[in-house]
């Protein structure tokens, strides 16, 4: 898929509609931007806390694991 979008004042860039809904992305949804060589690739960010219940609390639970992700949750909190 591909289309055109215009820089407008300040950077800021429109995404089409349609590529929008492709990737599920709504208004205030976080993109990753990378950088190669003379393109840019902009990706869907998925935030820790989106993925809520996802993983199922359980009695013997890595605790090491538990702590990562704990990190990491607040590391995409900051980022708000």
């Amino acid at each position: 898929m591909e289309d055109v979008a215009k820089i407008m004042a300040r950077g800021l860039i429109a995404l089409p509609s349609d590529i929008r809904k492709k990737l599920g992305l709504k208004e205030g949804d976080l993109v990753k931007i990378e950088v190669k060589e003379d393109h840019i690739i902009i990706k869907k960010e998925q935030r820790i806390y989106d993925l809520k219940g996802a993983l199922q609390a359980q009695e013997n639970q890595n605790k090491s694991f538990a702590q990562i992700l704990a990190e990491e949750f607040e590391k995409q909190r900051g980022r708000k």
